[in-house]
């Protein structure tokens, strides 16, 4: 009787050459059945999201990577460069050794010289080996998973594209903020996270901020503000953009190179709790029409969202310099 269980799965990354078909139907196809396992090239599935988004998503869900260097086709090596950032298994095979960059010779290899029947032959039981490993990586007590919407908008895990959702609305003033909602939706508590992360390109002139405390004493408070003045210190809320650095290539799939630490934190959550927080925005030009992506950092890994906002003012208005923030409707 033939077994019902999930096969494990093995995303090849090759040229995509008809002078590798047989490589690819033969060598290593036949290799990961020897192993029990199946495996797929991203031109063989169906999917709506740009090639390079579904490469880099079958990466993350993969449970072993294969990735035949022969010519060191750029491409590859890109994307390998990034299962090794999630740290992922990754058997590299080549018909010639020179193909292989000295940085990862170190690396499972095999070198098959051509030869189809070798390749399957020697790749096998590393497939079945990796495999192995990658189960004894996997974090014990079950994965973490989890959800996020925004506003009213569920977006789900993936990098940033033309396709990801849109949260649009129309504001009065040059700031605001946007509800965001995380989700457990594993069987074990999900540990806090205080690291969360905004990705966005470089000439994005709507950008993250947050809300500081500034305090006058009697001497420098504003004339309106010394009339409430009681020998206390007088706070006053101002807006704050928060700095960016540059992101590293590898960390920017999506071309998103402009990254900043956000005020955003998250408590221990029970499985199926909801936690929330808010992301307030800074607009430097009136409207919004931008790609982002969100990052949020675990003990085990991290979680990126890819969105789209859609940001509209009725008409173009000085700015002030302490703007109340106001949140618009999102939509989907």
């Amino acid at each position: 009787m033939e077994s019902t269980s999930r096969k494990p799965f093995v995303f090849v990354l090759m040229p995509f050459d008809s002078r590798f078909d047989d490589v690819y139907k033969f060598g290593i196809k036949g290799a990961a059945e020897d192993a029990e396992a199946y495996a797929e090239r991203v031109d063989e599935q169906m999917f709506v999201e740009g090639i390079l988004d579904r490469i880099l998503n079958q990466i993350n869900e993969a449970d072993v990577i294969v990735a035949d260097m022969t010519e060191r086709n750029p491409n590859v090596f890109y994307e390998v460069g990034y299962a090794h950032a999630l740290n992922k298994i990754a058997l590299l095979a080549t018909q010639n050794s020179d193909d292989i960059p000295f940085d990862l010779k170190h690396r499972p290899h095999t070198v098959y010289a051509g030869s189809i029947e070798r390749l399957r032959k020697d790749l096998g039981p590393k497939i079945r080996w990796a495999i192995n490993e990658s189960e004894k990586q996997r974090p014990k007590g079950g994965v973490e998973r989890m959800s996020i919407s925004i506003g009213n908008v569920e977006v789900p895990e993936g990098v940033a594209s033309e396709q990801s959702p849109e949260i649009a609305g129309i504001v009065s003033g040059d700031s605001f903020s946007l509800p965001l909602y995380l989700r457990n939706d594993g069987k074990k508590p999900l540990e806090s996270i205080s690291h969360v992360y905004l990705f966005t390109s470089e000439n994005t002139e709507t950008v993250p901020a947050e809300m500081r405390s500034t305090y006058y004493d009697a001497a420098s408070a504003p004339s309106a503000a010394r009339l409430r003045y009681f020998g206390r210190p007088l706070p006053a809320r101002t807006r704050v953009e928060l700095p960016d650095f540059r992101a590293r290539e590898i960390d920017a799939p999506d071309g998103l190179t402009k990254q900043y630490r956000l005020s955003v934190e998250f408590t221990k959550t029970p499985p199926g709790a909801i936690e929330k927080s808010e992301i307030l925005f800074s607009m430097r030009e009136p409207g919004c029409r931008s790609r982002y992506r969100l990052r949020l950092c675990t003990a085990d890994g991290f979680f990126d969202f890819g969105f789209r906002l859609h940001i509209e003012q009725p008409k173009a208005r000085s700015r002030s310099p302490m703007p109340e923030s106001t949140a618009p409707t999102a939509s989907q």
